[in-house]
């Protein structure tokens, strides 16, 4: 789409706010929450990510925007896997900065791979 919504004065990609919110259209761009703008921030331009984090590491989340943000999170990592091949490095850094915040707001990733837990040998 390539189309650009400006919000307070910063414009974001509709597709990027798009992914972001989980929704078919920005009926309200002035709506979207501030954490989910800090998200965009840093996909337009993932070379500032380490100038977010102070950002990131200050943000106080609820129980309901905790989901939300990790839904958001999630959403751009499988986003970037499905279109991987389409332009390696811009989507392999939109996954790191998705996975970086997912970890520094969560501890974990949910998408990570787990390991196998080694069953004790019955006899």
């Amino acid at each position: 789409m390539n189309d650009f919504i400006t919000i307070n004065g910063e414009k974001f990609s509709s597709d990027d706010l798009l992914l972001l919110t989980g929704m078919d259209v920005i009926a309200r761009p002035d709506q979207v929450k501030g954490y989910i703008l800090l998200v965009g921030r840093a996909l337009r331009n993932p070379m500032r990510l380490p100038w977010l984090l102070q950002d990131i590491c200050r943000l106080c989340l609820g129980e309901e925007e905790q989901r939300e943000m990790r839904l958001c999170l999630v959403r751009v990592q499988v986003d970037a896997e499905l279109k991987m091949n389409q332009d390696i490095q811009r989507y392999q850094q939109r996954r790191y900065v998705a996975q970086v915040i997912e970890i520094l707001l969560f501890n974990d990733l949910l998408l990570a791979p787990r390991e196998a837990v080694e069953e004790e040998g019955i006899e």
